[in-house]
């Protein structure tokens, strides 16, 4: 595609927040200083009792030594929004990418791409969004049952790809549970900024010991509104269909399934009043899955999954005119062994995966390349009841081999030892210290050329080393029920951090005359006079630190009407530096969130504000972001109870038409987000 050559600067300034008389520091303090243990009223929903199952160690919510953080599927209803990245957008320490309506990635604790690892069921989700900001993420909030966060380094389990965190969207595609005769889940769902339809509906069935399943999602929006106007050619058209079937006995299951997925999306125009061009991307994916008590030694649980999938998209012009076209082609296969006797519980594993990725077409930057990692890993936690230990080592190696650049090697070691405590009933603290090291991507090492969704000449270094972090944690938590609160603290020194990072220089190409080639700025003579020119970018490594921390409470508040209100507050940031000075790009800035919801038998409803600070701590090519508070609000009807099978909603989202840009987008200072919105939802099960 032809670059948005010309420079771009940030439109209008900042409208005034609302409430802007209140300080955040207070706002959060006022809440808190409702939210006292004894306010409590009424047993709250089992928060504390969740299961995590992407941790190596399937634990409670409230004893991970990491953030963790569970989105049922009410709670990915009320926050579904465009990608995954989008969706997740709400959740303390994570914020997106935000490539338009049609494409989002998940950033945590200011880390993303590579950093972030993305699983469907616990195992990877083989597609191209990693290597640009442009290209969706496969997996799709809009038919999981759950979603599993892991903040902070999950490299243990998952690779050193995960030093970031884990986003882990479930579905039921293979059934793990049996199914008693049948079942059917359906939404429906109306969005007034994007004349936006989305529906998702699914039916198990159970036939003895066998159980089946197939379900199918789709979205379809026009271009959204923003507060500036519409954002041109901002449509998606998302359709997904699985099947599935398992055998669950007593023993445990073991199923297959197969899930197609179509992704069509616009694209942001490269000049005013041009037409955009748009993504056509097209997924199979083969999944088999397994959990399994054996009887192997001290061994008493098998789990197991590998899959295969085929992806492809091709980035269309304006003119409709076929160009790039990516393919990432693979498989992954994982298996856990686990034993859990007395005081003493762990894990040991093995994971590989084989992808072959490449580019065709006159704007591909990057050869075609094959990538295999091999992981060997082991976790133990020993609990006396009070306290307890936790520990555990990853052995891994990535060979990666690319047509014209090489092959390179990557032996890496990753170490985690932590330690917990129960004061008292209900509380549990812990910290983590953990020593991580990623290799870097065949993009890192390989690319070569313009890369025109984040208007760059991107240029890889095929000499990085790895990349090593060494990550501490620090976490508090309190659960009554009633009353829960919340306190995560990180910090992560880089050695080698792998950034993408401006040279000065420029590339400029004259398509006219069917020339390019490089200058040293973008003022430079030997430029042709009809030529466009972009930054050139390479990457480099400087050392680097992260800090930051997440925070949260909620507490009932009174009853009143026959309604339990309760109140709630969360702040996370983080803060990045390179050693020496200087930003890393792209870092997120910080977030609060205060809000009041009410709850009977029937009704729900909740009203917050959500205050994003203005970004000033910005790499030297960077433009400062403003800030901005969105109000947000939702009511939720059950005619039949909680435990009914109908659910009608409304949520509106930036009531106040706020103008809203993401600091963390290639597009910020061109696309804001969406306006005022309402979204109109019918959900039914039986």
């Amino acid at each position: 595609m032809t670059s948005r050559f010309n420079a771009r600067a940030l439109g209008s300034a900042h409208s005034a927040s609302l409430y802007k008389s209140v300080s955040l520091p207070a706002m959060i303090a006022a809440c808190m200083g409702l939210a006292l243990p004894g306010a409590g009223i009424a047993q709250d929903q089992d928060v504390a009792d969740v299961i995590v199952v992407t941790a190596p160690l399937d634990r409670s919510r409230l004893e991970s030594l990491q953030g963790v953080d569970v989105m049922r599927r009410d709670d990915i209803v009320e926050h579904l929004n465009g990608g995954l990245g989008d969706t997740l957008d709400s959740q303390p320490g994570v914020s997106t990418t935000f490539f338009g309506a049609g494409a989002s990635r998940p950033v945590i604790r200011g880390l993303g791409g590579d950093r972030v690892r993305v699983l469907q069921n616990g195992i990877g989700a083989i597609d191209a969004s990693t290597a640009s900001p442009d290209h969706a993420v496969t997996a799709d909030g809009l038919d999981a049952e759950r979603i599993e966060i892991l903040r902070g380094s999950a490299a243990l389990a998952y690779g050193g790809n995960a030093i970031g965190g884990v986003i882990n969207v479930i579905d039921q595609s293979i059934p793990t549970r049996a199914v008693d005769g049948m079942t059917f889940n359906g939404l429906a769902a109306y969005s007034t900024v994007d004349n936006g339809t989305q529906g998702a509906a699914n039916i198990a069935m159970g036939a003895g010991d066998l159980n089946f399943r197939v379900s199918a999602a789709a979205r379809e929006t026009d271009s959204y509104d923003t507060p500036d106007g519409e954002a041109p050619n901002s449509w998606t058209d998302f359709h997904a269909y699985s099947s599935g079937a398992s055998l669950v006995r007593d023993w445990g299951f073991a199923g297959l399934a197969v899930k197609h997925t179509q992704d069509n999306y616009g694209l942001y125009p490269e000049a005013a009043g041009e037409p955009g061009g748009h993504i056509e991307l097209e997924q199979t994916r083969i999944e088999a899955r397994g959990d399994v008590r054996v009887d192997l030694g001290i061994f008493d649980r098998l789990d197991f999954a590998a899959q295969q999938s085929d992806y492809e998209h091709t980035e269309f012009e304006g003119s409709g005119e076929a160009g790039t076209r990516f393919i990432s082609e693979g498989w992954e296969g994982r298996v856990e062994a686990h034993h859990g006797a007395g005081r003493l519980e762990g894990a040991i594993g093995l994971q590989y995966s084989d992808v072959d990725f490449r580019a065709e077409g006159g704007e591909a930057f990057i050869t075609p390349t094959n990538t295999r990692d091999t992981g060997v890993f082991a976790v133990e936690r020993w609990d006396s009841g009070v306290w307890g230990l936790e520990g555990g080592a990853r052995i891994e190696r990535r060979e990666i081999d690319n047509l014209g650049g090489g092959a390179r090697t990557f032996d890496s070691l990753s170490l985690s030892g932590g330690a917990f405590y129960r004061p008292t009933e209900n509380w549990f603290l812990g910290f983590n210290l953990a020593h991580t090291e990623r290799a870097p991507t065949q993009i890192e090492l390989f690319a070569d050329g313009p890369h025109l969704a984040t208007d760059n000449y991107e240029i890889g270094d095929p000499g990085l080393d790895q990349e090593t972090a060494l990550s501490f944690e620090a976490s508090a938590r309190y659960d009554s029920g009633p009353f829960r609160f919340e306190v995560n603290l990180f910090r992560i020194a880089f050695d080698n951090y792998i950034a993408l990072v401006e040279t000065g220089g420029v590339w400029w190409s004259d398509e006219d005359a069917g020339t390019s080639g490089f200058a040293a700025s973008e003022s430079d003579p030997s430029i042709p006079v009809d030529a466009g020119s972009i930054a050139v970018v390479n990457f480099v490594q400087r050392d680097a630190t992260f800090t930051g921390g997440e925070i949260s409470v909620r507490s009932e508040l009174f009853e009143a009407g026959g309604f339990i209100f309760s109140g709630e507050a969360a702040l996370d940031l983080v803060q990045a530096e390179f050693d020496g000075g200087a930003h890393p790009p792209r870092i997120p800035p910080r977030t609060a969130t205060l809000a009041l919801e009410g709850e009977n038998e029937r009704w729900t409803g909740r009203i917050e504000l959500v205050d994003t600070a203005s970004q000033t701590r910005v790499a030297a090519f960077e433009t400062a972001t403003p800030g901005y508070t969105f109000v947000n609000a939702g009511i939720a009807f059950r005619p039949f109870g909680r435990d009914g099978t109908l659910t009608l909603r409304i949520d509106g989202r930036n009531l106040t038409d706020e103008l809203g840009r993401v600091h963390t987008s290639f597009l910020k200072e061109d696309l804001p987000l969406p306006g005022r919105n309402l979204r109109f939802t019918v959900m039914t099960s039986f």
